[in-house]
């Protein structure tokens, strides 16, 4: 495995190879269709993370470890160059194998904040021609499941050391892409805090991975707190009130969750949750 930077010739070889992969493309997608009618090509290269490049001969293994996409090639097929191009048609990233060399990967997460998630091409090339291609969905499906109060779940993994840890909140996010995202903002509109501080909304900031699965993310702050140092909540003002949480991650788009909330009480608030939804904001984290 190999993360050469490439050479002002391997530069100049690039825009050669890039002018050619529409033609290389086309010519290969014939091949693969004139081979379909043989029983022993019908089988795809996929992997438990559910990426699948196709009935490739060259790509043997397309997989997400960590936060690299590792690939892993043919040792009868010579590949000097391995082009990953985004969904817009642009070179997301280029590898170099050595003569004996079958694999090697692509810095998904942390290479920069503007990963577009969709369909990728991997471009094999040997002499600066296209040998071989395959497609690849790298998307990050994000979505709130559950949001749990403290005092509700005193049994899950709260720091009981902390004052007041039965105001905070836990997010379960489950991400049902096939590459990890990064949650960096939780942010409360309408919450108990943000109403205590005369506040529409408030924030607290993560650096959570969360890889394809189920993930519970513990909140940083009182979340449902209803006292402060200086006054408390007045619930005589408040009857079910929604409070949204949306998650701000850095691949794929920004879920929401929205919860309703009963105040009850006079001298002190008495809360509980009425209702729960969940749903993706349009458009939103697709940095």
């Amino acid at each position: 495995m190999t993360g050469d930077t490439p050479t002002d010739d391997s530069r100049i070889a690039r825009r050669s190879i890039l002018a050619s992969i529409g033609l290389g493309t086309a010519a290969l997608a014939g091949c693969t269709s004139d081979s379909s009618s043989d029983p022993a090509n019908n089988s795809t290269n996929s992997t438990d993370s559910g990426l699948n490049s196709g009935e490739s001969k060259v790509f043997t293994d397309v997989a997400m470890e960590d936060d690299e996409l590792e690939i892993e090639i043919d040792d009868n097929t010579p590949v000097e160059f391995i082009n990953l191009v985004d969904p817009n048609g642009e070179l997301y990233d280029q590898q170099r194998l050595e003569s004996s060399e079958t694999r090697t990967s692509f810095e998904i997460l942390g290479r920069s904040n503007d990963f577009v998630i969709g369909d990728y091409e991997l471009v094999a090339l040997s002499d600066d021609e296209p040998t071989d291609t395959a497609m690849v969905t790298l998307e990050a499906q994000c979505r709130i499941t559950d949001v749990l109060w403290a005092a509700e779940n005193p049994d899950m993994e709260w720091d009981t050391d902390a004052p007041n840890w039965d105001e905070y909140a836990a997010v379960v996010i489950e991400n049902k892409g096939t590459i990890p995202s990064l949650l960096t903002e939780l942010e409360w509109a309408g919450a108990p805090v943000a109403r205590l501080q005369s506040k529409e909304s408030q924030s607290y900031y993560h650096e959570k991975r969360l890889p394809p699965g189920e993930t519970t993310v513990y909140s940083a702050g009182s979340v449902y707190a209803t006292d402060g140092a200086v006054h408390s909540l007045d619930c005589d003002e408040l009857e079910t009130e929604p409070m949204t949480v949306t998650a701000v991650v850095r691949v794929g788009p920004d879920p929401s969750y929205t919860q309703q909330i009963k105040y009850d009480g006079d001298q002190s608030c008495e809360l509980s949750i009425e209702d729960s939804s969940d749903e993706l904001i349009a458009g939103g984290g697709e940095n």
